[in-house]
């Protein structure tokens, strides 16, 4: 799987304006069945936040500091349940661990979730 990168973030962007982005593979597809439900959502509350906010690296892919405040107000809204910075570290050790995120340093970048059937 690649990163985000700029055009993927514009794209995405441009078609989900006040919505969140919820990648319905990751929910469907068989690759994705074994990521537990919360660790899924963590997913997606990383991905709007990059969505958002984005950085990017001098290859163009986008990326999300690992300790911004902005993924716990997410995962918050959209998981309604309580939320705090160790949870988030335990989430996104989970998702580099399915290899939804691969992180740099505290540089998390996302990986585009696809249909592998």
């Amino acid at each position: 799987m690649e990163p985000f990168n700029k055009t993927d973030i514009h794209d995405l962007v441009n078609d989900n304006k006040d919505k969140y982005y919820v990648p319905a593979e990751l929910f469907d597809g068989m690759q994705y069945k074994l990521v537990r439900l919360e660790v899924k959502w963590a997913y997606v509350a990383c991905l709007n936040v990059m969505l958002k906010s984005p950085m990017f690296d001098n290859e163009n892919n986008a990326y999300i500091k690992d300790d911004s405040p902005m993924i716990i107000e997410t995962l918050k809204k959209i998981a309604n349940k309580k939320v705090d910075k160790e949870k988030i570290a335990g989430y996104l050790n989970e998702l580099e661990e399915a290899g939804l995120v691969e992180r740099q340093g505290r540089n998390v970048y996302l990986k585009r979730i696809v249909d592998i059937f």
